[in-house]
């Protein structure tokens, strides 16, 4: 048998061996009493979350109709070209405003007799 680099290992005391084991099951108990405790936490907030996903489906419905109707409005107004119109007070003058009684088109500065 080959020597081990450092030398045989040391014995552990049974002090310490009992101790780890005792840490051990330490730490699974608090683990389970935890994990129960976290849980049952869990399962009130799902419950919660449960209500408020409905409300939320809800909300996003009435969104999405009233966005459906409204591309269904502007569709209309596109496709019939009332979108894209001029309303009457904003309309530039009619084009016979626009010219001079000379027929000349009406601009800033007019020579009208040259």
């Amino acid at each position: 048998m080959e020597k081990l680099p450092y030398g045989p290992p040391y014995p552990v005391s049974p002090l310490i061996r009992s101790a780890r084991y005792a840490f051990l099951f330490a730490g699974i108990v608090y683990g389970l009493v935890k994990q129960s405790k976290y849980s049952a936490q869990e399962e009130k907030w799902r419950e919660e979350e449960a209500k408020r996903k409905k409300i939320r489906d809800k909300q996003n419905a009435i969104l999405k109709a009233r966005i459906a109707k409204e591309e269904k409005e502007t569709l209309k107004l596109l496709e019939s070209g009332k979108l894209f119109e001029v309303p009457e007070e904003v309309r530039p003058e009619s084009e016979t405003d626009t010219e001079l009684s000379c027929g000349k088109p009406k601009k800033k500065t007019c020579h009208c007799n040259d």
